[in-house]
C-alpha cells in the first residue's frame, strides 16, 4: 500500500495528471520503416548491409533531439523540403510528452503526410517513452511500432542495436532502460564490442542520456561511467535530454523541443547554445564525415565540423562559425534570483565576452 501511495504521489508531482486526450482509439493509420524490417525504402539488404540505393556516393542523415510532441505538422513539412537529399533520420528519445496512446498518436498525425512518411528511421526511447513506476517499463506498442534490428545485447534487444551501411554503423543505446548494475556491465561490454567489430566505418552513436551533461544539475554519474571510455572511440555520440546544445567531440548534446533548460557553459565545451532548437544535418561521402548543426525554424548552421579519415587517423576540421553562440536564460529563470541562476549569468556574460585581440596589449 505503501509503494502504491508513493508511485502515485511521485507521477502527480513530477507530471501532473495528463490532459484530455485529442485522439482516442487504439489504432493509427501510419507506418514507419526501419531497419529491422525486409524492406526498407531507398535501401537494400545484401545479406552484410544496407545499400543506399537513391545516392550511392553520399549517405545523409538528419539526427532529431528531443521533440516532446513540439514540432508541427508545417514544422515536418518545411524540414524535409529544405533537406530532399535525407536518405534516413535518427531520432534521440523523448519524441513524445509522455507515455500515453494518444501522445504517439499526435506524433502520427503531425508526420502523415511529410517526407518523412517514406524516410526510414533508426531511434531508441528517452524517459518520456517509458512509464513511470517501481520499476520503469516501455509501452509494448513502442517495439511494436518501431521494428529495429534485434542484434543487441539480452533483454535490449530492438532498443540496443546497430545498422550498417557502406561506411557507416549508427549504433543505438537504450540509456533509460539501464536500471541494474549487470545491465550496465552488459550494455558497456556489447557497445565496446559493437565499436571494435565496426572495422572501417564510421561510428556514429545515438542515446537519450548524454556522457557530459550540459545540464544544470542533470549529469547522469552511472551512464558517464559507463560509456565514457567505449564512446570515446565513436567518431560522433548524439544525445538529448538536457535540451541545449553543447560540443566535445566526440559528444554532441542537441534539442529540437520547445523546452529548454539551464545550460551549465562549461568551458570544455567548444561550441554551446541555449534556448534554441536544433538539428543536425549528417553527410558521408569517401572518408570524409560532415556534421552541420541547424536551427530549425531557419536551417541556418550554427556549428558545423569535418571528420577526415586518414588510415588510422582522424582529422577534425572545425569551420568557423557564421553566428555567435546564443545562451538564452530559460523563461521560467527569468525574474528568478536563486543562486544557479546567478552562476549561469555570471558563466554566460564570461563566455560571450569580447575576447582581447592579439597584439593590442590588452
Amino acid at each position: 500500500m505503501g509503494v502504491a501511495v508513493l508511485c502515485f504521489v511521485r507521477w502527480n508531482v513530477w507530471f501532473g495528471n495528463p490532459p484530455e486526450p485529442k485522439w482516442t482509439g487504439d489504432t493509427i493509420p501510419y507506418t514507419f520503416h526501419t531497419f529491422g524490417q525486409d524492406s526498407v525504402p531507398g535501401f537494400e539488404y545484401n545479406g552484410i548491409e544496407w545499400e543506399d540505393m537513391r545516392q550511392p556516393d553520399t549517405l545523409n542523415i538528419l539526427v532529431l533531439g528531443d521533440i516532446h510532441n513540439s514540432l508541427t505538422a508545417d514544422q515536418w513539412q518545411a524540414l524535409g523540403k529544405r533537406h530532399p537529399q535525407t536518405d534516413l533520420y535518427a531520432q534521440l528519445g523523448d519524441w513524445v510528452e509522455r507515455g500515453y496512446f494518444y501522445y504517439t498518436q499526435q506524433l502520427y498525425h503531425e508526420l502523415k503526410g511529410s517526407a518523412f512518411d517514406s524516410l526510414p528511421v533508426i531511434n531508441v526511447p528517452g524517459n518520456h517513452e517509458y512509464r513511470k513506476g517501481v520499476r520503469r517499463k516501455l509501452p509494448e506498442y513502442w517495439t511494436e511500432t518501431f521494428r529495429h534490428p534485434l542484434n543487441g545485447p539480452l533483454d535490449y534487444k530492438g532498443t540496443t542495436y546497430y545498422v550498417d551501411f557502406d561506411n557507416v554503423r549508427v549504433i543505438a543505446i537504450n540509456t533509460n532502460g539501464l536500471q541494474h548494475l549487470h545491465e550496465f556491465t552488459r550494455v558497456n561490454t556489447w557497445v565496446k564490442k559493437t565499436i571494435r567489430e565496426a572495422e572501417n566505418r564510421f561510428v556514429i552513436v545515438i542515446m537519450h542520456h548524454p556522457v557530459h551533461s550540459c545540464g544544470v544539475g542533470r549529469m547522469n554519474l552511472a551512464i558517464a561511467t559507463t560509456f565514457i571510455r567505449p564512446l570515446a572511440k565513436a567518431d560522433l555520440v548524439f544525445a538529448g535530454h538536457d535540451h541545449n546544445y553543447a560540443r566535445r567531440l566526440p559528444f554532441v548534446n542537441t534539442n529540437t523541443a520547445t523546452k529548454f533548460y539551464l545550460h551549465s557553459i562549461n568551458n570544455r565545451y567548444a561550441r554551446v547554445g541555449a534556448g534554441l532548437q536544433w538539428y543536425e544535418d549528417l553527410a558521408v561521402y569517401g572518408d570524409t564525415l560532415r556534421m552541420r548543426t541547424r536551427l530549425l525554424d531557419t536551417g541556418e548552421i550554427y556549428d558545423e565540423v569535418l571528420i577526415v579519415r586518414q588510415d588510422e587517423n582522424r582529422e577534425i576540421i572545425e569551420r568557423e562559425p557564421t553566428m555567435p553562440e546564443v545562451i538564452d536564460l530559460p523563461p521560467k529563470y527569468i525574474d528568478s534570483d536563486k543562486r544557479k541562476v546567478r552562476k549561469f549569468n555570471a558563466k554566460r556574460d564570461k563566455r560571450l565576452a569580447p575576447k582581447p585581440i592579439e597584439g593590442s596589449g590588452s
